[in-house]
């Protein structure tokens, strides 16, 4: 037979030998029920009081043991993406009267918002083009070609220069320098 056991960290135990799945039914429901408080905006002390869990640990606990199992599953994980994608459509909705009246005093925190809340979105359901990378592995002709290019391009064409007949003269030797000084 089950009933509720505030000493079992679930809330639920059996005294029957057979009661394995209804057992895990039971708890199943109890966490559902627990899920569904904590979004209604109830603290893990209330949950547990309400539901039957000995703790507000202990409720937290079977909640998140449940969301576990759930999210293993392809249908949980749906759900979830679905769930989430609601959140984030709730929230653009609150933000969006403000991101597109250029009028408003918070339009331009508010258009960063959106875009932000549009983006996760965009990522949630893959939305967003893959990024391509190309990486070119030169070969060896093409290293060399590129060698011979550089180095061609970087040497300078000498042109003949003028060549003029000089004498280096040293200032210090002149006899009018030393007198000036």
């Amino acid at each position: 037979m089950m009933h509720q056991d505030s000493s079992e960290p679930t809330g639920v135990s059996d005294d029957s030998s057979r009661g394995g799945s209804a057992v895990a039914r039971a708890r199943d429901r109890k966490a559902h029920a627990a899920i569904q408080l904590r979004k209604a905006g109830a603290d893990w002390a209330e949950v547990a009081e309400v539901i039957g869990y000995p703790t507000p640990r202990a409720a937290l606990v079977a909640v998140e043991n449940s969301l576990e199992k759930e999210l293993k599953t392809e249908e949980g994980q749906k759900f979830m993406r679905t769930l989430a994608g609601q959140r984030l459509d709730r929230l653009l909705r609150s933000v969006w009267p403000k991101a597109v009246n250029p009028e408003h005093p918070d339009h331009l925190p508010a258009v960063d918002r959106a875009r932000q809340i549009i983006d996760r979105h965009a990522r949630l359901y893959g939305l967003d083009a893959p990024a391509e990378y190309v990486v070119h592995s030169p070969t060896q002709v093409e290293l060399e070609k590129w060698v011979t290019r550089v180095v061609t391009a970087s040497v300078p064409v000498l042109e003949e220069a003028d060549i003029f007949e000089a004498e280096v003269v040293n200032v210090e030797d002149e006899p009018d320098a030393a007198s000036a000084q």
